[in-house]
């Protein structure tokens, strides 16, 4: 079945180019003559191809309706979405999300907690920005995802309201609105969502332990199996106003807060057995991890425009202040003999303050020239006491191998300057961004701290020339950062379960990425490029399985450099008025050049990511979506992800005089979207199964004010 699809989609990404006239940075548009006049009729595209980024019109997406922010990510193009809620691009980890242009300074662990508690309905676009200019934040080795929420601006009063409900293996469901109110000079907006996240996840993980690295004698191996129940609620809303202090200068004032809550309940077994095969371990295992946050951003913004044309000064400043809270209880009852393990706990909770202002000028030279410049910093400190216990003759005691109070304090100054000049067919953008940083990181529990700053220059220029009214060629090469966030550098312990847990290494340092791309355009139809990127000091996460306690510790180190090239190709036929298709076609490999666990290299694979969307028009008020998604083996340093499909449809109609809309979803219909790792690396063979909770139906309601 999986074969028989993909051969469909791949006629499809093929098939036809019978093309209207179209606008740049439109993918589908058509013209109609109406007696003397032309009208032009845009119908809603599911992508826009700009000059230097790709646009994914998620509110003309039927298929991403009723989801999450997270759900939505995993169907932008060149993005994949790992079973924990890692983001990659075209291949890549590494990736920089902003919400509304500004940098998120979430932890991973709270960014995805963060995404999967976003509604879909709440979204407008989103934004995959592979070469960046010297205008964005350095931050980021594989290029920048900027989500890009609603909000209404027209006079008035105006707005959304909406709801869902999805089933899986668990409930879900969302409701929430989005509205605004302007008049005269003033304007004020506001916008809730409610969103419950049922989730049940199927996880089998097997390790192979052998007593050398020729792995021909095993020592031990270890079978781990779990069912997960995952309830996600939260509460987020945000409020504001504007101010049009003068025609020519505005004012801008918010807050925004996310309130969660997430659980992780996990039964499971764990069967550690020798050489002969004979039960050393077996043991019930359950696992219950409790999760609380809530994060408040105050902001306040605004723009002056000079008297000057096109001469304008921004300015934007933030404080957020965040906690999260988990805690955790993990017991094991081994069957198999007398050794026993203790019942644990932990209290884990973290602080996080961060204060950030920029200014950003922009200044025309003279007709077709301008210069842009700016200057941003920010301040963030994470405090982070962790407590761990074991229990021992019903007796709680203090575990000290794991517990830690960490401390991280941060801080980041940039300058940027980036030029523009339009020639009759030649764009040239160019600019450089210097970023200095201050770390100290103050580990109170060992009386230990590390101290360190650096100085960074960031490169970047793009070309664009156009051949013809409908041919043109582009080049752009940037340098790039990607530092480890302070849950990366803290030694602290964070258990999945009594037998695995991840520890940070505060010996990372950053990634540096140098990124270069060459590419082809015919109107808005066809697009292709060919890619390249170069990092060193690599982040790969590494594990070190321990027989004698039958615990596995998973952590990143950095390693020398990887390679990161493929071809990137878009493609939008329109097959008839009412069957449009959009492909997006890449293929890349990585090339991990490191020193882990005695292997100088990391075998690459040449992988295959194929996304092709299927848009159909049956009337005027109804509308169905097919969309498909193949991704071939790929690796992601020492781990090789085995290959994945996504099969999803989509049907809407318009009610209520067009003001309503009802949209009924189905996603990975044949459950083909899990997440299969494997590595086989030094001494250790590992294999883990995500069956994950993907195939969701939903039927979404929308009205607009």
């Amino acid at each position: 079945m999986k074969n028989l699809i993909t051969s469909i989609m791949l006629a499809f990404s093929v098939y036809g180019f019978s093309q209207e006239e179209k606008e740049k940075d439109s993918i589908i548009e058509t013209s109609i003559n109406v007696l003397d006049e032309v009208v032009l009729t845009k119908k809603k595209v599911l992508y826009t191809q700009k000059s230097d980024r790709l646009v994914f019109n998620v509110e003309n997406s039927i298929v991403s309706d009723g989801g999450t922010a997270l759900d939505v990510l995993s169907r932008a193009p060149g993005v994949v979405v790992s079973q924990d809620g890692d983001l990659s691009l075209r291949g890549q980890q590494g990736v920089a999300v902003m919400i509304n242009g500004k940098l998120t300074q979430l932890s991973q662990k709270e960014l995805a907690n963060y995404l999967k508690s976003t509604a879909s309905s709440n979204i407008k676009q989103i934004e995959v920005i592979t070469n960046p200019s010297a205008k964005y934040d350095a931050a980021g080795k594989a290029g920048i995802i900027n989500i890009i929420l609603k909000k209404p601006n027209a006079s008035g009063l105006k707005g959304t309201a909406f709801a869902s409900y999805g089933r899986g293996r668990k409930n879900r469901n969302s409701a929430g609105f989005n509205l605004n109110y302007n008049k005269d000079k003033w304007g004020v907006f506001g916008n809730y969502s409610y969103t419950f996240r049922g989730e049940e996840e199927k996880k089998k993980f097997n390790q192979t332990q052998f007593t050398d690295a020729t792995r021909e004698e095993i020592a031990t191996k270890n079978n781990q199996t779990s069912i997960t129940d995952e309830p996600l609620t939260s509460n987020n809303f945000k409020i504001g106003t504007q101010y049009e202090v003068s025609p020519k200068t505005n004012l801008e004032f918010y807050v925004d807060a996310k309130i969660g809550s997430y659980q992780n309940m996990a039964d499971g077994t764990n069967f550690l057995t020798d050489a002969a095969n004979q039960p050393i371990f077996d043991a019930v295992t359950y696992n219950n991890s409790k999760e609380k946050w809530n994060d408040y951003t105050y902001a306040f913004s605004g723009l002056h425009k000079f008297d000057k044309e096109g001469q304008t000064l921004a300015f934007d400043f933030e404080y957020e202040t965040s906690k999260f809270r988990s805690n955790q209880f993990q017991s094991a009852d081994n069957t198999a003999s007398s050794a026993t393990v203790n019942d644990r706990r932990g209290f884990i909770p973290s602080q996080l303050k961060v204060f950030s202002g920029k200014i950003d000028f922009v200044n025309p030279i003279k007709e077709k020239q301008s210069l842009e410049w700016g200057f941003k910093g920010s301040i963030k400190n994470n405090d982070n006491p962790s407590v761990y216990e074991y229990n021992e003759n019903n007796q709680w005691l203090i575990d000290f191998n794991s517990t830690n109070h960490f401390e991280y304090n941060e801080q980041i100054y940039a300058a940027y300057i980036n030029y523009k000049y339009q020639l009759d067919k030649l764009n040239i953008q160019g600019g450089l961004r210097s970023e200095y940083t201050a770390i100290d990181i103050n580990q109170k529990t060992l009386n230990e701290t590390h101290k360190d700053d650096y100085l960074n220059w960031f490169p970047s220029i793009s070309l664009k020339y156009e051949l013809t009214s409908s041919h043109s060629v582009h080049a752009s090469y940037s340098k790039r950062i990607n530092r480890p966030s302070q849950f990366d550098l803290n030694p602290f312990r964070f258990y999945d379960d009594s037998f695995n847990y991840s520890q940070g290494n505060p010996n990372l340092v950053p990634e540096i990425t140098n990124a270069m791309e060459i590419g082809y355009a015919w109107k808005s139809s066809f697009m292709a490029s060919v890619y390249f990127n170069k990092t060193k000091d690599v982040f790969t996460e590494v594990y070190n399985y321990d027989p004698n306690a039958n615990t596995t510790v998973t952590t990143e180190i950095n390693v020398s450099k990887s390679y990161n090239y493929g071809i990137n190709i878009t493609n939008s036929s329109e097959l008839s008025k009412w069957w449009s298709v959009n492909t997006l076609f890449n293929v890349f490999e990585n090339k991990f050049m490191a020193n882990v666990l005695n292997s100088s290299t990391i075998d690459p694979i040449m992988t295959v990511n194929l996304n092709v969307q299927n848009s159909f028009t049956i009337t005027e008020t109804l509308k169905a979506e097919a969309n498909a998604q193949y991704q071939s083996k790929s690796n992601l340093g020492i781990y090789q992800r085995d290959a994945f499909f996504d099969f999803s449809i989509g049907i809407s109609k318009q009610v209520l005089a067009k003001k309503g809309t009802i949209k009924l979803n189905v996603t990975d219909i044949f459950n083909t979207n899990n997440f299969y790792i494997k590595s086989v690396i030094a001494q250790t063979s590992l294999d883990k199964k995500y069956d994950l909770d993907n195939r969701i139906a939903t039927i979404a309601f929308t009205y607009r004010i």
